[in-house]
């Protein structure tokens, strides 16, 4: 004669059916946290990246419902793994990611980010500009991550004397006038000292040209290394005003665009985008330059045989 399974056991099997793939499933996920403005933004980001193109006759009425639409708090873990987020990470920490995209990327920084991990976090928005084919509203998401967070993390350097060194030299001829143009320059070395996060250590130097004098006064710009057998970026020539603020400004776009076009030829980083006319300088030198491509922008300078 068979024997009947007890209830209270086919009960518990059922119950062990059912829960077990559903705690399999969800153990990693949040359902308690609210989202936050970032996972917000990202989820809002993800969905207009699927949908198609609507004429503009139905933006309008389709920016409405996107607007009222819920946004779900359960959220599922990266699909970039983001490692010990309380290790110390490599500069070029995520770069093997970047064949997976910078959606991928985004989400992981986004994700860094909501976990106060702002050193990791950072480096993964940096890799969304430096190793991505990204799209106009990748970038600017990368970059108001990386103008966020620079602020708040260290200087990936804080020794000069461990920083590359380099020269920011202008030559210019010596029936030039130039009053004041050592301090500027002085100070232009600095800040890109600075910008590079302490990575390279910039001084400035002045070649007086046996050559007449333009008009109006132009001068060149180049950056090399600062060994017996320098490596140059090529020099650029420019205006030199009368007003130094005007001067300074011109000086950091003209270092910008000798740092951008440098790493387009000497590595295999994407190199910065140009500056648009209303650009700060010195502000995109921080910002729209990774760390990890000033490095490899000194390194380049160097030859083969220096640290």
């Amino acid at each position: 004669m068979a024997r009947r399974v007890p209830i209270p056991v086919v009960l518990l099997l059922g119950a062990a059916a059912i829960g077990v793939p559903w705690w399999q499933g969800t153990k990693d996920m949040d359902f308690m946290t609210p989202p936050s403005d970032l996972r917000l933004e990202l989820v809002r980001y993800q969905a207009s990246a699927k949908l198609p193109k609507q004429a503009s006759l139905f933006s309008a009425e389709s920016k409405a419902k996107q607007a009222k639409a819920f946004q779900s708090p359960i959220k599922a873990p990266p699909v970039i793994h983001p490692g010990d987020i309380h290790a110390p990470a490599e500069i070029d920490a995520y770069r093997e990611h970047a064949g997976e995209g910078a959606a991928a990327l985004i989400e992981l920084a986004v994700h860094l980010e909501e976990q106060s991990a702002n050193p990791r976090a950072l480096l993964a928005w940096e890799r969304v500009l430096d190793s991505c084919q990204a799209d106009e509203s990748q970038q600017a998401a990368a970059l108001a991550g990386i103008k966020r967070l620079r602020p708040l993390v260290a200087a990936w350097n804080i020794d000069p004397a461990a920083g590359i060194p380099l020269i920011l030299e202008v030559s210019l001829s010596k029936g030039t006038p130039a009053e004041g143009l050592d301090e500027l320059l002085a100070g232009c070395a600095g800040i890109l000292t600075k910008k590079s996060s302490g990575l390279l250590t910039l001084t400035s130097r002045i070649e007086k040209l046996e050559t007449k004098a333009a008009t109006p006064p132009l001068l060149s710009l180049q950056i090399l290394d600062d060994g017996p057998s320098a490596t140059s970026t090529g020099l650029i020539e420019l205006p030199l005003a009368t007003d130094p603020e005007r001067t300074r400004r011109e000086l950091l776009a003209a270092a910008y665009k000798l740092v951008a076009s440098q790493l387009a030829a000497a590595t295999d980083f994407t190199p910065p985008a140009p500056l648009d006319a209303g650009d700060d300088p010195a502000a995109a030198l921080g910002f729209s330059i990774t760390r990890l491509c000033w490095k490899e922008f000194g390194k380049s300078l160097r030859a083969a045989d220096r640290p």
